[in-house]
């Protein structure tokens, strides 16, 4: 007898790929029980979801509309409003036509968008949370009130969990569930674990402020004067979305060229193929300077073997283990960044750093595989459904 699987239709708002398009493919390539649907904006990410052979529904009004500046303006709002009219009839129509059984959103404004849809169905919505908010955030507004509506709320790490606890009333942390995410390991080529002359530093990631790229290349200077054999890498892109994540690439670029360093620092934009990638990078440094949640950066660096060296707050704090897997120092610090990055190339080819890189691998492996983290999924799939 054939069995009828349970359908989850899962709504993402972002026409551009990033972390948690990322975690939905895993969850789309590891969940074999259930029968996953895909609705997002035409773009990027649709495309790719599109090339997996993954069945998907293009919703044009499913889009994060940013404030202006600091504000949100009457045309935003309006703008707003009307996205969440447009996409709920399309939604309760996705709904009806795939005998969808319950609602996934990843993240708030794919919950706001998917909310009067749920409501009108009578279907349950379970709510990713991928990001920490600031308390007094338009974001922490909408999910207090999507929280009343809401089966799960599924955080990524347990820093969402503690921030979603914080803007949420005791009453409703019964409903909050924390799973963290998981990555495929890779496998790990002869070359990658070669003693070699020259080290690169590598920085991976959209170019942003948060990000504390300028912080890095100032530590890096004297590095990069010290040793002929030593290089930085900038691997990511600008958002074009975002005006002053051009402007930033635009300064940093300059700060290099007054810093005589272009020849030792590369932008070498975005790389799709993680294995090109991470093979070209020895120390990988994940310095933000606010508390990430989680960083698949942190994740794919150690599970590539490499020595990562990141901000001893938030997501990487869980991840890594200090002075075993890797190595955390206080954000925003110069003279700790530049010391720790000296230590790890001074003693690159130690036993220590061997062993570390070793139990980089060792710790994802245990910790953050795709086998756990697909049991953890089915779990509360099977709760939501039962």
């Amino acid at each position: 007898m054939k069995v009828v699987k349970k359908k989850i239709l899962v709504i993402s708002v972002s026409n551009s790929w990033g972390g948690g398009e990322e975690f939905l493919l895993r969850l789309f390539e590891n969940i074999s029980d259930y029968e996953l649907m895909f609705a997002s904006p035409p773009g990027e990410s649709f495309s790719i979801f599109k090339e997996n052979n993954i069945n998907v529904v293009s919703i044009k009004s499913l889009k994060k509309l940013f404030r202006n500046g600091d504000r949100w303006n009457l045309i935003s709002k309006i703008r707003i409003a009307l996205n969440i009219v447009t996409s709920t009839y399309s939604l309760i129509m996705s709904i009806f036509d795939n005998k969808i059984d319950f609602v996934l959103a990843n993240g708030n404004y794919a919950g706001l968008l998917s909310l009067p849809a749920v409501l009108f169905t009578s279907k349950r919505l379970l709510i990713m949370q991928h990001l920490i908010y600031n308390e007094s955030s338009i974001e922490a507004k909408i999910l207090k009130i999507l929280s009343r509506f809401v089966f799960r709320i599924v955080c990524v790490s347990t820093s969402v969990e503690e921030n979603i606890k914080r803007i949420l009333r005791r009453s409703l942390h019964n409903k909050i569930i924390m799973i963290h995410n998981g990555i495929k390991l890779p496998v790990l080529q002869l070359q990658q674990v070669n003693l070699k002359d020259n080290i690169n530093i590598g920085i991976v990631g959209s170019i942003i402020r948060l990000k504390s790229i300028d912080t890095i290349i100032s530590a890096a200077k004297r590095i990069l004067n010290d040793y002929k054999n030593v290089s930085l890498k900038i691997y990511g892109n600008a958002r074009t979305f975002e005006s002053d994540s051009l402007v930033y690439e635009s300064e940093l670029k300059n700060m290099i060229n007054e810093f005589g360093l272009s020849d030792k620092i590369c932008f070498c934009g975005f790389e799709e193929s993680k294995q090109k990638l991470y093979s070209g990078i020895d120390i990988v440094i994940n310095y933000s300077k606010i508390a990430e949640a989680f960083s698949y950066t942190v994740l794919e660096a150690m599970a590539f073997g490499k020595i990562i060296i990141a901000s001893d707050i938030g997501g990487p704090k869980e991840i890594i283990t200090n002075e075993y897997d890797g190595f955390l120092i206080t954000p925003s610090d110069v003279e700790a960044l530049f010391q720790k990055m000296d230590y790890c190339i001074r003693n690159f080819h130690s036993p220590e750093m061997i062993a570390l890189k070793s139990n980089a691998r060792k710790t994802v492996e245990e910790k953050f595989s795709m086998k756990n983290f697909a049991i953890q999924y089915k779990k509360l799939f099977d709760s939501v459904s039962n």
